[in-house]
């Protein structure tokens, strides 16, 4: 597992994880079922707060990525992700994000889906670069 934080981002440091985390899936560092790292185990690692892990947790599994028992944390089997009511509207809100900054900045149609092909085809290559090994 290699997760990178930049604590000098403006991204705030659990945002951060919880996109290193879901990276890690798509990756294939985790597959479904499998469980995460402690929450004190991954701030030690990482040199975090442990609130900190413990939100980018629970976010995650509000999201419907990870679900929490009593062993901790575990990544959500596909079909619990795609049928929770949170994720759809958290994806919902970043669409819309992205299309008010879209509008705002004045981006081209062309340009913006130009943007999409580049950043999907980036995301299958992490998704396939376990699989080709």
């Amino acid at each position: 597992m290699f997760i990178e934080i930049l604590p000098n981002s403006d991204t705030p440091i659990y945002t951060q994880l919880m996109y290193q985390i879901k990276i890690g899936i798509l990756k294939k560092e985790w597959s479904y079922g499998d469980g995460l790292p402690s929450v004190r185990s991954l701030a030690s690692e990482l040199g975090i707060n442990m609130h900190t892990v413990n939100k980018a947790y629970n976010l995650l599994a509000d999201e419907g990525v990870l679900v929490k028992n009593q062993k901790g944390y575990f990544v959500s089997e596909r079909a619990m992700m795609a049928s929770n009511e949170h994720t759809k509207a958290a994806i919902q809100d970043k669409l819309k994000e992205i299309l008010i900054d879209k509008q705002i900045f004045e981006v081209s149609e062309e340009t913006f889906n130009g943007w999409l092909n580049e950043i999907e085809k980036e995301l299958e290559g992490q998704g396939k670069a376990d699989a080709d090994i």
